[in-house]
């Protein structure tokens, strides 16, 4: 009835009609007969009341057996005879009973608290508020009693006009009812089905509500596991629990639910830890001093060197020796064959000797290598590679919910992770048969792992009410299990340094070990840590600057290896995508940002795809298989080099002429880069086509790793962060950038091949990438000085880092 007195004002503002069904059902379901045939009465008659169009009939029989033709027939005739008795005699007004008025009037104010946010939802920008509803939340009865005339205009009919008046929305359509809104309500638990529950994780709000019989009335008992008072509590549960669906102002989580930090800390108490952990006390001890930084690469090694009062920065740039690294630091510092000559180390020593400081970092033999293991790939499983890569980890393969033995033997045997994260859980009563079913495969099969020299360790990162058992389970198979705080301990916080601190112990303790990596570090000031890490740190130094050195403001940067492309992103802000064209209604469609968790300050990897020992993976990509990449390169070709003659050279051979086209063997080059990762380009020409493979890769790493939006007919749907609408620095970092950096000549024009892979263009609108300068790591500075030795000496690190950025002009 309080439905209906809420929509009937439609039938006098508009061609509406409205047709009253009613369903009573059997109150307690019962399996007796005789009683259930009372029952069908009695609500029966109770639904009269409502003066219905049409009754729902019910078989009586539905608790004891499926209703056959008598059955129905029989509860046809219960349900007619009701019917004649009701309008026989006179009937007691129930309407007038306060306590039914009380209960129709509480229903009404929920409903139509329910129906401002979907109005909300859907892009509402009428007089009715969050902070005034309560005043139009009145029959037009009572509000004619107020003082005011002004106020009689305020009642549950205008709200609703004014919930549907297109003229309300910024698009010129009513979203209160479109599909979007409607979806989305669902999703976010606006709608609630009671008591059930939903296995499609995007609306598993939807049976978050709990319900009890109070003096016969169906009312609100718990939201969510949380008690609750009524409908207007558990709406603003709703809107609490994710305000950006609601307020088009909002655009990330607030300080309880964002994950406020990813990157490593970077104030003054930092950097006087980092000093004294290489005997430096004050800035004046870094004054004068030698200082060697090194990144020991996949392919190549970058020994940098420079003197702290000059600041003069001078790299040697060499292949990596894997089986011993100390053959690529000497040949970096010009004494290999001194070394080779004497079969000693020493003349590596007394080179070393000249440094005062020496600081390491490196991704050599893949880098540190891990494997993650949690429930929900939304919820534990985005904790826990977000831990994984910020640390500076190369992220092998992600696994959710039950492991199989299949996966878990697959773990050790095809993946071969050097440290496996397992999270998964919320404290205090979240998941433990999934956790211990997982550590038990885990412990069982980690004998498997016999390439690892000291096994494979694991850091439980999950629900910590299980965290003795857990420990029991590794421990009894003899697995360096490491116990940290729950990265998730409750849904959508998320504690990410004390699981990164793990990593990076078992790092520089473990890994470098298994590597042999520590006939190295004997030489230098610190332990290793992963390339990754400090190209992270660099990023952040240079984003945000330190004491008197401003920062460059927000910055993505782009890492193309030639094992992997790494993303990085430093941006002070999530700002909701606006539409960059002339047409007026997309103008002012209204944005919802989807996931309000997004980290600002993160590290992604392309795993698979670099320029070098991963290059055959460019051949997943969509555009080789549809042959969109190879034409695109053939026709750059002919048409910059009109004089280039398939066959003249090594790479000429990849190349022929038929019908007087181009035919360039695209497959077969990209597998002579893998099968040849040292290789350089040997003319003018493969320089360009590395470049438009380069380009190739930032496009797909940026379209995998930044923001985006996805169009409906109400909302732009944000997901991830939005580069495309804030000022944005995009810093270009790696061997190919170095290279093409150094060699100069007209190389400008290869380097703007590689930089249009990471710009904003309408080809590809919808990916949220930047459209503002770009810099290049001309002297790969970023990740030696500005993540290594900017920890020690910040100041100068960035201000040694700008002045040797370079500018592309686009």
């Amino acid at each position: 009835q309080g439905a209906y007195e809420l929509i009937e004002p439609l039938t006098r503002h508009f061609n509406f009609n409205i047709v009253k069904e009613t369903r009573g059902g059997l109150s307690d379901f019962p399996p007796n007969l005789d009683r259930a045939k009372g029952h069908l009465a009695v609500s029966t008659y109770w639904q009269m009341y409502m003066e219905p169009d049409i009754v729902h009939v019910v078989s009586f029989s539905e608790a004891h057996h499926e209703a056959k033709a008598q059955d129905v027939v029989e509860s046809c005739d219960i349900v007619k005879q009701v019917f004649d008795d009701f309008y026989k005699d006179d009937r007691p007004d129930v309407w007038a009973d306060p306590r039914l008025l009380s209960r129709k009037r509480r229903l009404k104010l929920g409903a139509m608290y329910n129906i401002l946010h979907l109005a909300l939802l859907g892009g509402y920008e009428g007089l009715v508020t969050l902070d005034n509803f309560f005043e139009w939340a009145v029959s037009p009865q009572e509000a004619r009693e107020r003082d005011h005339p002004r106020q009689w205009e305020r009642n549950y009919e205008t709200m609703l006009l004014s919930f549907i008046d297109e003229a309300n929305y910024p698009t010129g359509q009513c979203g209160l009812i479109s599909a979007d809104t409607l979806d989305l309500a669902l999703q976010v638990g606006l709608f609630q089905a009671p008591q059930i529950t939903v296995l499609d994780k995007r609306y598993e709000m939807v049976g978050k509500c709990r319900t009890k019989i109070v003096e016969g009335g169906c009312v609100i008992d718990e939201f969510d596991g949380i008690k609750v008072e009524d409908e207007i509590e558990r709406v603003d549960r709703v809107r609490q629990r994710s305000p950006w669906f609601f307020d088009k102002s909002i655009s990330q989580a607030d300080e309880d639910l964002y994950i406020t930090e990813t990157a490593e800390a970077m104030d003054e108490e930092v950097v006087i830890q980092a000093r004294r952990k290489i005997g430096i006390h004050s800035q004046e001890d870094l004054e004068g001093k030698n200082v060697l930084v090194v990144d020991f690469g996949s392919t190549f090694s970058k020994i940098g060197v420079f003197n702290t009062e000059a600041e003069e920065f001078d790299l040697r740039y060499v292949p990596t020796v894997v089986e011993d690294l100390r053959m690529s630091l000497a040949n970096g510092l010009g004494v290999l064959e001194e070394c080779e000559r004497e079969e000693s180390w020493e003349p590596l020593a007394r080179a070393m000797d000249e440094f005062d400081i020496k600081l390491p970092c490196s991704s050599a033999k893949g880098g540190l290598k891990m494997v993650t293991v949690s429930l929900v790939k939304e919820e534990s499983g985005f904790a826990a590679e977000l831990a994984a890569l910020t640390a500076g980890a190369k992220l092998l393969n992600t696994y959710e919910g039950m492991l199989t033995e299949e996966q878990a033997l697959a773990i050790y045997e095809e993946d071969q992770p050097e440290i496996i994260l397992q999270a998964g859980g919320v404290d205090f009563g979240g998941d433990t048969k999934t956790q211990l079913h997982n550590a038990r495969l885990l412990a069982r099969f980690s004998k498997a792992a016999t390439y690892a020299r000291y096994g494979v360790p694991v850091i439980y990162a999950g629900n910590q009410d299980i965290r003795a058992e857990i420990e029991r389970i590794y421990k009894a198979e003899g697995v360096d299990i490491r116990i940290t705080p729950n990265v998730m301990p409750e849904i959508n916080t998320f504690h990410i340094e004390v699981v990164n601190e793990a990593i990076r112990e078992l790092f520089q303790t473990i890994i470098i070990r298994g590597k042999g990596f520590d006939v190295v570090e004997e030489y230098m000031s610190a332990p290793f840590i992963p390339t990754p890490r400090a190209a992270f740190r660099g990023i952040n130094l240079l984003a945000r600057g330190y004491g008197e050195e401003e920062g460059l403001g927000n910055i993505m940067a782009l890492d193309i290896g030639g094992a992997t492309t790494d993303f990085y992103s430093n941006v002070s802000d999530n700002p909701l995508y606006e539409y960059p064209g002339d047409d007026p209604v997309r103008k002012v469609k209204r944005t919802i940002l989807k996931t309000p968790n997004t980290p600002l300050a993160y590290r992604r990897v392309e795993g698979k795809y670099g320029l070098a020992y991963d290059a055959e993976n460019v051949k997943e990509l969509e555009r080789f298989r549809d042959g969109s990449m190879k034409r695109d390169l053939e026709d750059f070709l002919l048409r910059e080099y009109p004089g280039f003659r398939p066959g003249d050279d090594d790479f000429g051979s990849f190349a022929r002429r038929v019908n007087g086209r181009l035919d360039f063997d695209l497959d077969r080059y990209l597998s002579y880069l893998t099968a040849n990762p040292h290789a350089l380009p040997s003319s003018e020409e493969e320089n360009a086509v590395r470049s438009l493979l380069a380009k190739e890769i930032m496009a797909v790493t940026t379209a995998r790793n930044l923001g985006y939006v996805k169009e409906t007919d109400t909302y732009f749907l944000q997901y991830g962060v939005n580069f495309f609408n804030q000022p944005c620095t995009t810093l270009l970092i790696g061997g190919a950038i170095y290279h093409k950096c150094k060699e100069g000549g007209d190389f400008g024009r290869d380097l703007k091949l590689i930089a249009a892979g990471t710009q904003y263009n309408e080809g590809e609108s919808w990916i949220l990438r930047p459209r503002g300068q770009v810099l290049l790591d001309a002297n790969y500075m970023v990740s030696i000085v500005g993540g290594l030795y900017g920890r020690i000496d910040p100041e100068r690190a960035l201000r040694m880092l700008k002045r040797n950025l370079v500018a592309l002009d686009l």
